[in-house]
């Protein structure tokens, strides 16, 4: 499978990022990157900030909030969570959970957006059709602090928060344990990257390009507007 390349951390220039190349890479085949982001929060499409989110934990330790094209719920990012994007008219997350597959881990699709390793979530996805084309993104748990992602999403007025923190833990999990043939998240993402790619080649985004997703970016996800819209 084609890929691109995003080494950006900054969680809104991931979000302009995913939707530019959704609209703007017309290609009959899949194409996938891998990416992360710093310490973040990422709602849904049509999410309320405040009612899921505990906004007041973000502003104290530094955590961004950002709002993405896709629905579903919020979830926390760290630079211990690897994400994965697949663009194209066939995309679809059976890539994903086959790649894990070929690392050794028994990875599972639910029903609910989720990839399960023994019983625990391990990956959340989301979707988005935009004219002929697909955009699949989700997460992949390496060693993402636990503490930190039940605090950041738990507000006082969740479900979370009246079941309390216990349930968070018993339903997540790391794969860092699975995976003692890698030494760290970046030995993982570059073997994800090989099977992914099977010697397929990179598409290169030119600076033009990038100045336009810079400016979506700046012009749109990084916005007031954009992260506390009204819920649709």
């Amino acid at each position: 499978m084609k890929y691109l390349v995003n080494e950006s951390t900054d969680p809104y220039f991931n979000m302009a990022f995913d939707e530019w190349c959704l609209e703007n890479i017309d290609i009959g085949e899949p194409v996938f990157y891998l990416w992360k982001n710093r310490p973040s929060v990422i709602i849904g499409l049509n999410q309320n900030a405040s009612q899921e989110v505990n906004l007041d934990y973000l502003r104290q330790n530094g955590i961004t909030l950002a709002r993405r094209v896709t629905g579903g719920g919020a979830v926390y990012h760290d630079l211990q969570n690897l994400n994965y994007s697949i663009i194209g008219r066939e995309a679809c997350p059976e890539i994903f959970a086959e790649a894990l597959r070929k690392l050794g881990i028994d990875a599972e699709l639910t029903g609910r957006n989720d990839i399960f390793v023994g019983g625990k979530k391990v990956s959340g996805y989301a979707k988005r059709i935009w004219k002929d084309r697909v955009l699949i993104h989700g997460t992949l748990m390496y060693d993402v602090d636990i503490d930190v992602l039940t605090k950041a999403l738990t507000t006082p007025v969740s479900k979370l928060a009246m079941k309390g923190v216990a349930s968070v833990r018993s339903r997540v999990t790391n794969l860092k344990e699975m995976l003692p043939q890698f030494k760290d998240i970046d030995e993982v993402k570059a073997a994800l990257h090989v099977i992914l790619s099977d010697g397929d080649s990179q598409l290169v985004l030119n600076e033009k390009k990038l100045a336009e997703i810079r400016e979506l970016s700046d012009a749109k996800f990084s916005t007031e507007a954009w992260l506390f819209r009204e819920p649709k």
